[in-house]
């Protein structure tokens, strides 16, 4: 019986393991059935992507479905389930490209991901519909759900994309919910019926725009499409401060923008008192240039319709339990107050604390309870406490459901004030440890000092949208020629008009790189030279260049502050050109091209051929920027030219062709080729056309610029 039971064993574990269906590559379209399903890398789906109920989709790192198409994920009961590994979460979807689809995301669960949803920039879909899903201890600090704008013009109607989040569960995850815009001309934003309950945000204790748990813009240049923001409930929604690792208050949404108001109306915002609510929420109040919430008239507890959650708990003599309040004596037990009706008959009721005074070992402890339901209210009486002299903790219950078998947030009660002790209980070790290693160290020699990540702790990676990091400009200034038909004293030469846009993108905190693109013209004369053996030469040139150049710059200082102290940025860089120029001269009166004239005996030698109009080159330049606000800068700029062809001039290193070869040479203007080949006619035997410098070609740009970041 032994034997044949191991044998079934070891015949089932091969088809556990091997029955994964690990997806990876590109498809035109794809259907994911029920079943494990394993994403290692990024999948594509061009078209419609289907995930039939019973699905589970596990991402790991750096795992992501890009739909470029439609999407029908149709659970039933949150029974499609996309997840990710402990320290190995993957992204999640991403929506992008332009479609005539929709996108459905119904009846599913999202867990330890990065980032669930993510609707990139220059997306778009005839409509989105979120509704009846779970998203539940996602791990990533960027967004649970992050919308950006579809493409947009001001001229054409291009119609509305209806965009529904409904009934959805955000519990426990640690980023927020992001919309680019929550007023819109094109997005007509529905967001009802929502829970959102014990989520974390990160950052610090200077409340900002960001550091809620939904939060977005509402521009006053936009005008048809106001979000429609009701009937969600918002409670135990916390900023962690990141230097403390501690709660620093309640944060509900943000708003920022041109508008003047924002509707926030008839929603449950975490307390029946309109003074609290002002402290979970961020608007006109703190910063006076974002819009003012009006959230009244609000909610005085949370409706039916969303998902259910325990929205405030009490002793059992109906005493409230803030979220603030310390658990130092055991209770005799709690009452849960819920926007529905409670299923606790599998829930888990745990009290965790520290033991001792100085030092972070935590007990997690089980309790026994009876349960009293009482329609909304639920009354759990302990019946085994635990001694916990009197150190702070706080209560766990986790597995509730409600009655529908659906997901409940787990509650917390003493949570916050734990958290409080825990920091203390880390600051002291920490100190403990630095006087123990001190001390130790005293009686060692001193070990060499470790260097730094310079790369990395000089370039930070940016978290911010795509589009918000684009800056484009306006140059204007002088060209200077410095190659062969030029004189040592720079501003002897000829100065000409330059013009051009320019385009930047950040890649990290002090690295960014560059576009420029160019118009300007070159020109010079042997005749102003002070080198007598040019002024024997006696040629000039003129030419129009059009320069493309990509550039990488590094900022001295950290592109993202924008202080009064920190106004003035200065930048080097180093790049390459692409010139497409044409060479000119005049001969009696007439302007001529140089190059299909041959004036290097070209055309009159069978071993040579023309010399290319289009030419690669180098450059060096350096920026000083004078930043004017968040958006608008202005600056000057230098850069130093270097190019790999030596004829920006028509003059290369070719000896000087004879008359007789340059009149026979079967060009359009036999004379001016001659003329253009030797202007002085002297007697060059053995010399190059370069001489007496062999100079390569060169040149030099300077001017001003204003640039502008088109997006916040």
């Amino acid at each position: 019986m032994k034997s044949k039971l191991l044998y079934t064993l070891l015949f089932c574990l091969p088809l556990a393991v091997f029955g994964q269906d690990t997806l990876s590559g590109n498809y035109a379209t794809l259907t994911i059935p029920a079943g494990v399903h394993v994403v290692k890398d990024v999948v594509t789906v061009k078209g419609l992507l289907t995930v039939e109920p019973g699905a589970k989709i596990e991402l790991l790192d750096p795992g992501v479905i890009v739909c470029e198409g439609g999407v029908a994920i149709n659970g039933v009961k949150q029974n499609i389930e996309f997840y990710g590994k402990s320290k190995n979460e993957g992204v999640g979807l991403i929506i992008k490209n332009i479609d005539s689809s929709s996108v459905s995301i119904v009846g599913a669960s999202f867990k330890y991901l990065q980032m669930p949803l993510f609707f990139d920039f220059g997306w778009k879909r005839n409509n989105v519909n979120i509704s009846d899903n779970n998203f539940i201890e996602n791990t990533g600090k960027v967004s649970v759900i992050q919308v950006l704008d579809p493409p947009f013009s001001f001229t054409a109607d291009q119609g509305s994309i209806e965009f529904t989040v409904k009934n959805n569960l955000f519990a426990n995850n640690n980023a927020p919910v992001y919309f680019e815009d929550l007023k819109s001309d094109l997005i007509q934003l529905s967001i009802v019926n929502n829970t959102f309950a014990g989520n974390t945000v990160y950052g610090f204790k200077n409340y900002n725009i960001s550091t809620n748990i939904l939060y977005g813009r509402s521009d006053n240049n936009y005008s048809k499409f106001p979000a429609l923001i009701e009937s969600n409930s918002f409670v135990y929604n916390y900023l962690i401060d990141n230097n403390t690792d501690t709660v620093a208050h309640a944060a509900n949404f943000g708003i920022y923008g041109s508008d003047k108001t924002f509707k926030l109306a008839n929603n449950y915002l975490g307390s029946s008192s309109k003074l609290e609510i002002a402290k979970t929420i961020h608007d006109q109040a703190l910063n006076y240039n974002a819009p003012q919430l009006i959230v009244e008239p609000f909610l005085t507890a949370p409706p039916a319709s969303a998902p259910t959650h325990v929205y405030a708990v009490q002793t059992l003599d109906n005493k409230p339990i803030t979220d603030s309040g310390t658990i130092a004596e055991p209770l005799k037990g709690l009452v849960l107050l819920s926007n529905n009706d409670l299923n606790v008959s599998k829930s888990v009721l745990g009290f965790s604390y520290f033991v001792g005074d100085s030092i972070l070992q935590k007990v997690d402890t089980t309790l026994t309870y009876t349960a009293q339901p009482n329609g909304k209210s639920t009354t759990l009486t302990i019946t085994k406490a635990v001694n916990t002299n009197k150190k702070v903790g706080y209560y766990t219950l986790s597995g509730i459901v409600d009655n529908t078998g659906r997901a409940v947030p787990d509650v917390k009660v003493g949570y916050n004030a734990w958290l409080n002790d825990y920091r203390a209980r880390k600051l002291l070790s920490e100190i403990i440890a630095i006087n123990t290693k001190k001390a130790a160290d005293s009686i060692k020699p001193e070990p060499p000092p470790t260097p730094k990540d310079s790369i990395k702790n000089t370039f930070q990676k940016i978290e911010a949208p795509i589009k918000s990091r684009i800056e484009v400009g306006l140059v204007a200034g002088g060209a200077i020629f410095t190659g062969t038909i030029s004189s040592p004293g720079l501003f002897n030469n000829q100065m000409n008009m330059a013009v051009g846009v320019h385009g930047s993108y950040t890649l990290f905190s002090n690295i960014s790189a560059g576009l420029t693109i160019s118009s300007f013209k070159l020109s010079n004369s042997d005749r102003t030279s002070s080198n007598n053996e040019q002024l024997a030469r006696g040629m000039s040139f003129s030419t129009s260049v059009l320069s493309l150049s990509p550039s990488i710059n590094y900022d001295f200082v950290d592109n993202r502050l924008n202080t009064k102290a920190k106004k003035i940025k200065p930048s080097i860089g180093v790049g390459l050109d692409i010139n497409s120029f044409a060479p000119s001269g005049t001969y009696n009166g007439v302007e001529y091209k140089l190059q299909p004239l041959g004036t290097g005996g070209q055309f009159a030698d069978s071993t040579k051929k023309p010399y290319s109009l289009l030419a690669l080159g180098y450059f060096i330049h350096f920026k000083v920027k004078y930043q004017i606000n968040t958006l608008n800068s202005v600056g000057i700029h230098f850069s130093y030219h270097k190019s790999m062809s030596d004829y920006l001039d028509d003059v290369g290193p070719d000896a000087y062709p004879s008359a007789e070869k340059m009149l026979a040479s079967g060009v359009s203007d036999p004379a001016a080729a001659l003329y253009f080949s030797n202007p002085t006619s002297r007697n060059i035997k053995g010399q190059f056309r370069n001489s007496p410098n062999n100079a390569k070609d060169s040149y030099i740009n300077f001017g001003i610029f204003y640039a502008r970041k088109l997006f916040k």
